[in-house]
């Protein structure tokens, strides 16, 4: 997360070296799943019993409530959405096939690609670029 500006923009494309099994980013996501589920709960049941119980005002502040981590959760499934599509190639295929690429595992996650290889990711990416340009200058 201290990275965010250069993985938004795109000035770094590797993960950093310590990013696991899960990322920030997917973490981000759970977080977001669980504190909206307990939200949901909380206010729904206030809002399901009623004025009568809890009085208007928390009703009142529970739909405002209940509505903004409506938003929030749904712009969570917007976001995973793009990103297991076509924000990150290969991403959907993984989970169509349940395996994924070498080089998508160094890329989005280094430190679970050392564990299951034993290779270096950032060596491993440095090899695939030298072979995509050598291949590129010699057709």
């Amino acid at each position: 997360m201290r990275n965010i500006k250069n993985a938004v923009t795109g000035a770094e494309k590797l993960e950093p070296p310590d990013t696991g099994f899960f990322n920030a980013g997917q973490k981000a996501q759970f977080w977001e799943i669980v504190i909206g589920c307990i939200a949901f709960l909380i206010t729904g049941i206030i809002l399901w019993i009623g004025a009568g119980t809890f009085g208007r005002v928390t009703v009142a502040i529970s739909y405002v409530l209940h509505d903004i981590f409506a938003l929030i959760m749904l712009g969570g499934i917007f976001i995973h959405i793009y990103l297991s599509t076509i924000g990150e190639p290969g991403t959907f295929q993984s989970m169509t096939r349940g395996a994924v690429s070498e080089a998508w595992a160094w890329t989005f996650h280094p430190a679970w690609y050392k564990q299951v290889t034993g290779r270096d990711p950032r060596q491993a990416h440095d090899e695939a670029l030298r072979r995509m340009r050598s291949s590129a200058k010699n057709p």
